[in-house]
């Protein structure tokens, strides 16, 4: 087994298609079956199930697991040598939405001027999706929006924010709202979750929601009357000082919001992660998280 053989078997895998593993890769796709085709031969086994896609066999879930690692040791071998203490190389971030709407653009904008030699890259997407990413070293770090209960994953930042309720500037009342439709993110949004207990702990049911991807498309919408939202209360702000909308408070146990930066254990603390954090830890309302072990020792 080569190397590059590895990285097309992951390729797949990871796509579930020869066509968009050889897009992803940049090769022609019967480079890709052929090699694949190899490898199969080589191990004297079925990788994948060829039905609609490509689907690992129970063989492939194995070797997928080793290739991780395997391919993980190289890349991190070529990171550690190229380390400098000038950063450089690629850095990968990856971040939930309501996160890359806020404060990370400035962020990332101040990152790639003060370090232009570094290839910096953002992913948006869901808690469980970025989740996935850094355990499988697809992301150098990640934003989201609760703690990860992985004894392979390091949280190195933690921010709190407030949420509150928005609505039309006209609803004077906070009752107005309920009989609106809630603009949210799709179910298991931690920020969704926290408004269902909120309204449910005040026998508030019959809730009807328009789910959007995007911050600023829930903002917009509830500036033009579409219904009400939940959301981080430094969104709102210049907004609701222009009249555009209004915002009501509701209590602290449903209103606090955490975003957490995490990393895989195992991942290369590299000059250009390690400069990523330090800026984001002083450029933004994040603190580092100091672990129990280190309490107990005060």
């Amino acid at each position: 087994m080569e190397s590059n053989e590895l990285r097309i078997f992951r390729a797949v895998a990871q796509e579930g298609s020869i066509t968009k593993a050889a897009q992803a890769l940049g090769y022609v796709q019967s480079n890709v079956t052929a090699r694949v085709q190899q490898l199969e031969t080589e191990l004297k086994t079925q990788l994948f199930y060829r039905q609609r896609g490509m689907v690992l066999t129970p063989t492939g879930e194995k070797l997928l697991s080793y290739a991780e690692q395997i391919l993980h040791l190289l890349d991190e071998a070529k990171k550690a040598i190229n380390d400098s203490i000038e950063p450089n190389g690629r850095l990968s971030i990856g971040a939930n939405q309501t996160v890359s709407t806020l404060n990370l653009p400035q962020v990332l904008a101040q990152y790639h001027k003060k370090y232009p030699n570094v290839d910096l890259s953002l992913t948006t997407g869901a808690t469980d999706e970025l989740v996935h990413k850094v355990l499988h070293f697809q992301l150098d770090g990640a934003f989201v929006k609760a703690s990860v209960k992985d004894d392979n994953i390091v949280e190195e930042l933690v921010s709190e924010e407030t949420l509150v309720l928005i609505t039309s500037p006209e609803d004077l009342d906070m009752k107005a709202i309920y009989s609106k439709p809630f603009l949210m993110s799709p179910v298991g949004c931690p920020n969704r979750d926290q408004l269902e207990s909120w309204l449910k702990a005040n026998a508030i049911n019959n809730l009807r929601f328009m789910e959007f991807n995007n911050l600023d498309a829930i903002i917009g919408g509830v500036i033009a009357g579409l219904g009400a939202s939940f959301v981080p209360q430094s969104a709102i702000e210049k907004h609701e000082k222009l009249g555009l909308l209004r915002s009501f408070s509701i209590p602290k146990q449903y209103s606090s919001a955490k975003t957490f930066l995490i990393r895989h254990k195992a991942a290369l603390m590299t000059s250009a992660l390690d400069k990523f954090i330090e800026m984001v830890e002083t450029s933004t309302p994040y603190h580092p998280i100091i672990s129990l072990d280190f309490l107990k020792m005060q």
